[in-house]
């Protein structure tokens, strides 16, 4: 009777675990691949099917109001008050480094340039999905899962509803449409309340009109494409990812509260992705 050598079952142990590793890996990395597959997917079917008029039956125009108040109304408040407070934010930041030993540099630059392009590029369309993304998405979520669960969604199909439509469609339009509203509207206040505090301050002694006619000759055709470009694909993408994650949840996430923090995490950190691809791609 021969007998296996240790070295050689240890060796075996060594493989099967090598063996079980790749194929866990492998398993993590097809599972990704079709989620993204399956993402791009519903966002091109979505956009495409916003393009029809026959999409817009009279359901599909309920949910997609009833989204859009959820989405843009309600979310007001939050976004006029963070739009307050950067707007402030930036107009002291500025005067730090004025006095500072980068004054000579900022004094070469205009002060309006300086927080228009890092208000209109970056903090506005970021600090918009958050909050849509928080206020909103995570409600959408919820919703969509209950549905789900409670097998609404077939009581939807037999009564011939459209549910891609009804469902994803009118969620990916709210969500686009408000996330450009109040990315505009952010700007705009955040100017207004960078404006009056830079007049209380000193910097600048003009009116606020005076200080928007010189704001628009500021920007660049690039600025001014890029904050819709942001904002609605940004909010695509979150209807995208809060569509897909409450309707095709994983073996190891089902419900709601591990859906929850799952879709938060994928939007934020698709929306931080997609905010630098398209900042790359504009500005270089």
């Amino acid at each position: 009777m021969k007998t296996v050598p240790p070295s050689a079952g240890r060796a075996s142990k060594v493989s099967a675990r090598k063996r079980r590793f790749v194929g866990r890996a492998g398993a993590f990395l097809i599972d990704i691949w079709r989620r993204v597959a399956l993402s791009i997917s519903v966002g091109l079917t979505a956009l495409w099917r916003i393009l029809w008029l026959r999409t817009w039956r009279p359901t599909v125009r309920q949910e997609f109001v009833r989204h859009s108040w959820q989405v843009g109304i309600k979310a007001l408040p939050t976004t006029l008050l963070t739009a307050v407070i950067i707007g402030i934010a930036l107009i002291f930041q500025i005067l730090f480094f004025s006095r500072g030993e980068f004054g000579d540099v900022l004094g070469a630059l205009n002060v309006n340039t300086l927080v228009l392009l890092t208000l209109v590029r970056e903090i506005a369309p970021l600090l918009v999905a958050l909050i849509v993304i928080g206020r909103s998405a995570t409600v959408m979520i919820a919703e969509l899962v209950e549905l789900r669960i409670g097998g609404q969604i077939h009581m939807l199909d037999a009564q011939g509803i459209d549910v891609f439509d009804y469902l994803v469609v009118s969620r990916i339009a709210a969500l686009a449409a408000c996330s450009f509203a109040l990315g505009v509207i952010f700007v705009l206040t955040a100017l207004v309340a960078g404006h009056l505090m830079a007049a209380a301050a000193g910097v600048f002694n003009v009116g606020f009109f005076a200080f928007l006619v010189e704001a628009t000759r500021l920007l660049s055709p690039a600025d001014y494409l890029i904050l819709p470009l942001k904002t609605l694909s940004i909010g695509v993408v979150i209807g995208v990812v809060t569509c897909v994650t409450a309707l095709r949840p994983t073996e190891a996430a089902s419900d709601v509260r591990e859906l929850l923090p799952l879709g938060y995490m994928r939007a934020v950190v698709t929306t931080l992705i997609l905010s630098g691809a398209i900042s790359a791609m504009v500005v270089l």
